[in-house]
């Protein structure tokens, strides 16, 4: 299914089912790889998930690295725009992915989970990662549906 086919209504419900998945014991890596992953590129080799679990808690949850709704969005990305290889040009997944990168810094403020979980979560309608995921989600599917 492409993005654009999506109206706002699906992707609200995508997103929610992002979040949804970190009250199921999910990491956010794995959560925005398994929902909006799958939504996008239709369903997923169990192998893709197992390869999104070490970027759970800004890898391996020492929370010090980059946010794993960032990483699994990227993961994404490269599952709709990367190259299979070297031969094949990557400028469309890179660009998608800075534009990517540079949202969510300009909605979360941080690209680290350790800053994200000290600065951004706990305020009202930021109370944990779920909605961070949510968000996320929204975010990347508004991305994707500008290409």
């Amino acid at each position: 299914m492409m993005v654009m086919d999506l109206n706002n209504a699906k992707k609200n419900k995508i997103a929610r089912k992002a979040g949804s998945l970190l009250n199921q014991g999910y990491h956010c890596s794995e959560a925005m790889l398994l929902v909006v992953g799958t939504e996008l590129l239709g369903e997923l080799d169990p192998l893709a998930i197992k390869i999104a679990t070490p970027f759970a808690g800004g890898i391996a949850c020492a929370y010090d690295d980059l946010c794993g709704a960032l990483t699994g969005g990227l993961m994404v990305i490269g599952g709709l725009f990367g190259r299979e290889n070297a031969h094949k040009s990557d400028s469309r997944c890179l660009s998608v992915a800075k534009h990517y990168r540079d949202a969510f810094l300009q909605e979360f403020g941080w690209l680290n989970c350790c800053d994200l979980r000290e600065h951004w979560r706990g305020k009202p309608g930021q109370e944990d990662c779920a909605e961070l995921v949510e968000k996320a989600a929204a975010l990347l599917l508004d991305i994707l549906s500008e290409e």
